[in-house]
């Protein structure tokens, strides 16, 4: 007997759909059987026993165990340093900035103070600073006589002025003397001053000698007694021993120049003060 296709279908499919439902059905029913009999005698089972919670007291003390290979050294203070140089970078660049100017400005003076001292090194080494040298070459004294009167209780004596010449030498090579304005000389008897003049100004090239007049006028408008008596032998002449300082300001010209006070003291002994005078001995020192 042939049916119709389409209610053989739909019966397949009905049958299906059953068989699907009692088989859900029958796993359900087992979830909720009872465990049997034979299970009531095993073991109890397990359960989990938890510690109880921690109190929220906070007198209590908790040690935290943690592995040796786990304990880790505590940074050493030069890296918070370094960190806080790496969270700076605009103050580190500026800081090095400044530093680096400050070592450009201490390098050129420096630099300044070598070349000034070279120059100055140098110059000493070549151009080494002498003291002029003097000698004395004639004394001459001068009386002046007095003016005529006609009133002897006014009789005046003749002034006595002292001329003396002087060779300068100046034993520099490369350097020039300038004898500035202010200079002061002074003759002395037995540490007595006895007369006094200007020393005049002039200049001298290296390797220079120049005659050097003086005229000295007498302090007090006399003759000490031992000079008076010298100039009034015929014959035989006593030595006078005599003292002339001089005080001058001075300028040593080279590639640099140095100004100084120069004194200059020159004993000597002179057999006459007349026109024949004749230096028995004499020793200039010059201080610089």
């Amino acid at each position: 007997m042939r049916g119709n296709p389409q209610n053989f279908e739909s019966t397949f499919l009905i049958a299906n759909l059953l068989l699907f439902a009692t088989t859900a059905l029958h796993l359900s029913m087992e979830g909720r059987v009872p465990p049997a009999a034979a299970d009531a005698n095993d073991d109890p089972p397990l359960s989990l026993c938890l510690p109880p919670p921690p109190s929220s007291s906070s007198s209590e003390t908790y040690i935290v165990q943690i592995p040796r290979d786990q304990i880790y050294r505590v940074p050493p203070p030069e890296n918070a340093k370094i960190v806080e140089s790496y969270r700076n970078p605009d103050h580190k660049q500026e800081k090095y900035c400044g530093g680096k100017r400050s070592l450009w400005i201490l390098l050129t003076l420096v630099v300044l103070a070598a070349i000034v001292g070279t120059v100055i090194g140098v110059n000493h080494v070549f151009f080494s600073p002498k003291a002029p040298e003097f000698s004395i070459t004639k004394v001459l004294l001068i009386t002046t006589p007095p003016p005529q009167t006609s009133h002897k209780e006014h009789e005046t004596f003749p002034t006595p002025t002292y001329e003396i010449s002087l060779k300068a030498d100046n034993p520099n090579g490369r350097m020039g003397v300038s004898y500035e304005n202010g200079g002061e000389t002074s003759l002395s008897f037995e540490h007595k001053k006895i007369a006094g003049g200007k020393y005049p100004s002039l200049y001298q090239e290296a390797k220079e000698s120049d005659i050097v007049h003086l005229t000295l006028d007498s302090s007090d408008g006399t003759l000490p007694s031992q000079v008076e008596k010298n100039m009034e032998e015929t014959k035989t002449k006593t030595p006078v021993a005599l003292s002339l300082t001089i005080n001058v300001p001075i300028k040593l010209k080279g590639m640099v120049s140095w100004s100084k006070d120069m004194k200059v003291i020159c004993d000597f002994k002179v057999s006459t003060l007349a026109s024949g005078t004749h230096l028995s001995s004499q020793n200039c020192e010059t201080k610089v």
